[in-house]
């Protein structure tokens, strides 16, 4: 007995030709999708969706400059005075000090004790200056404008010397820039002996 076919199946060439035309009808499909979405397009990139354009992205306001930046922003400048430098130092602590109320804001003593104070290390950690301040060294001293540590000088809380090194940036000699806490200056054979250190 012969076995009849179920079905006429046609040959695999026919199979192969089929299979490519659904291949091929799906990608023009996808590519005229595409290139129809494309064209409708806003200006703005955007794809027309029927809502309106989202907002471009909102940027943040700058961050307002820390109080010492303002009292500090012509420190060391060439259109400035070495007296202007110490005066506005003076200023700052006087206003640090005024922020932070009490008797022991912050620890009176070495140079290095100013800078952190100034930096954030004080009693209530109000940061009034940043690290990159060009009154700053790479040490965290506070520095004239020819990069020398500063020597403070302290009387008591309210009265603090301040004393650069000058031009030749040795300590202690005739060059030397010395605001008392009072704001005058002393240089030459006007500044305190030494043993007033």
């Amino acid at each position: 007995m012969l076995a009849t076919p179920l079905m006429d199946s046609p040959p695999p060439s026919r199979q192969l030709s089929a299979r490519t035309l659904c291949l091929l009808f799906g990608t023009v499909l996808l590519l005229t999708l595409l290139i129809w979405k494309g064209s409708h397009q806003g200006r703005s990139g955007q794809a027309h969706t029927g809502l309106p354009p989202a907002s471009a992205p909102q940027l943040l306001p700058p961050t307002p400059p820390l109080p010492g930046e303002l009292i500090l922003r012509d420190y060391a400048q060439p259109a400035t005075r070495p007296e202007d430098d110490l005066s506005s130092l003076a200023h700052a602590f006087s206003n640090l000090t005024l922020l932070i109320k009490g008797d022991a804001p912050f620890r009176l003593g070495a140079n290095e004790e100013f800078a952190a104070a100034l930096r954030g290390r004080n009693r209530d950690q109000l940061r009034f200056l940043p690290d990159t301040h060009p009154c700053f060294n790479a040490s965290g001293q506070l520095i004239d404008r020819w990069g020398s540590p500063l020597f403070f000088h302290v009387n008591d809380r309210t009265r603090i010397d301040l004393r650069s090194a000058g031009p030749d940036r040795q300590m202690w000699t005739r060059d030397d820039l010395h605001r008392r806490h009072d704001g005058q200056f002393h240089r030459g054979k006007d500044l305190p002996p030494a043993r007033d250190r």
